[in-house]
């Protein structure tokens, strides 16, 4: 039926509407007068309106899905003179009333898109898209009268067993003729059972997980429930880190871990160096620091870069690092030069580079003493092992370092650094930041 007719039928209607109106106000005055002559023009006038929208719902309708090759002149006028043009030139092709704009220049750009970065097949319809086929049941009583008693047995059968594997009520709730007995019976469920709705469970820290989802992003999610009940019981809420644990599973929240990671290292087993620490990890004055050299995963040739930094025994804070793509004695230099302080014991491994000639002069015009931790025995030198292990474990094995350069890698370090020293607390700190620490000492 075309647009014309269907405009044409609906204006007859409104018509006869104000007519048949007119008549009742002819033969009953006294009623009709004040209620019913309002409500004909009012008819009247809807009616007429269904005619402009009847219009614009068959064009939409009847519209076309435009072809590859229309699709690919409308993206070079988008490209050549802008995407105005390029939406007038879709609504000539389309031939439909589109009230929004935003809608046909969002369209256009996401096509544009496609077609750059996936070439012309992304403007290819895929098998089954668009609007589902109204599905045609009128054959189905034909079906169930060609069927014999023990097809629909088997059915039936075949029916209730699916019925009671999915335990569903709204599903059989829909069945009108079946009573509520004969529903409870096909899913295998007690009467009383079936009147019952279903209880929504209420959780009792439900509330937190705004709070704890800001936490989260804050840490790039590396905090586990240990450190967020902290947080959490600095702003008054209290819950367990046991519990927690169990509703950062219910919420989905995927917390970093940690995978332990071996390299071996070059050993200077020559030089003999006094260990000056032996285990103090925890000193009553702040001036032992350990440092030490690990390896990054990178866009380099050799495929890694290495970083070296400087951690302090009592704060617990990075003093210097350095990012190279050398594991040489200039690295360790530029660390040690970055260093604020002096007068303190230098504590590291048998790397080769800390007992060069020029680690070792450096050492000493800074006032300071070498220490070295025994041969194959990296617990000696824990705190700075244990700075690594989490910036590698809570952080770069995250983000996939293997294809990015020294600058890329260099700012994602800068900010694990600053955000470990003055955000991440610590147990052996009092639950307090390494910034924190330093501060009160």
């Amino acid at each position: 039926m075309s647009t014309q007719v269907q405009g044409n039928i609906c204006w007859a209607m409104a018509i006869f509407a104000a007519l048949l109106m007119w008549m009742s106000l002819w033969a009953f005055p006294n009623y009709y007068k004040k209620q019913k002559v309002f409500l004909g023009i009012w008819i009247a006038f809807k009616l007429g309106k269904i005619n402009s929208t009847l219009e614009r719902g068959v064009e939409f309708f009847m519209s076309k899905n435009l072809t590859v090759e229309e699709w690919m002149k409308i993206i070079q006028i988008y490209k050549k003179q802008g995407i105005q043009i390029a939406e007038q030139e879709y609504r000539i092709i389309k031939a439909k009333q589109i009230k929004f704009s935003q809608f046909i220049k969002k369209r256009i750009k996401q096509k544009t898109y496609l077609v750059d970065n996936y070439g012309m097949k992304s403007l290819n319809r895929k098998k089954g898209s668009g609007r589902y086929k109204k599905r045609d049941d009128s054959d189905i009583p034909g079906i169930i009268s060609d069927l014999t008693e023990e097809q629909k047995r088997e059915i039936i059968e075949d029916w209730i067993k699916s019925q009671r594997d999915k335990k569903e009520r709204n599903a059989i709730s829909k069945i009108k003729s079946l009573n509520i007995s004969m529903k409870a019976r096909i899913i295998s469920m007690h009467r009383t059972t079936f009147y019952k709705k279903p209880k929504v469970r209420r959780y009792k820290y439900n509330n937190l997980k705004n709070t704890v989802e800001e936490i989260l992003k804050e840490s790039k999610f590396i905090y586990g429930s240990r450190k967020i009940s902290v947080l959490l019981k600095e702003k008054h809420m209290s819950i367990n880190d046991r519990t927690l644990r169990h509703y950062l599973k219910r919420w989905g929240f995927i917390i970093k871990t940690r995978i332990k990671k071996r390299q071996a290292e070059s050993k200077n087993i020559n030089t003999k160096f006094k260990d000056l620490v032996k285990r103090n990890y925890n000193p009553t004055i702040d001036n032992i620091i350990a440092t030490d050299v690990s390896y990054i995963p990178g866009l380099v040739e050799g495929n890694n870069y290495y970083l070296s930094a400087a951690i302090s025994h009592k704060t617990k804070k990075i003093e210097s690092w350095c990012l190279s793509k050398n594991n040489n004695s200039q690295l360790v230099i530029d660390t040690l030069n970055k260093i604020n302080k002096s007068n303190f014991i230098l504590h590291s491994d048998h790397g080769s580079q800390y007992s060069s000639n020029e680690v070792i002069e450096l050492v000493k015009q800074m006032n300071c003493q070498t220490s070295m931790s025994r041969v194959g025995n990296s617990l000696d030198n824990r705190e700075i092992e244990y700075f690594f292990s989490c910036l590698k474990g809570e952080y770069l094995n995250h983000i996939n370092t293997n294809k990015m350069n020294i600058d890329e890698i260099y700012n994602h370090i800068d900010w694990y650094i600053d955000w470990y020293n003055n955000k991440r607390i610590q147990k052996i700190l009092n639950w307090k930041t390494p910034a924190t620490a330093g501060a009160i000492i």
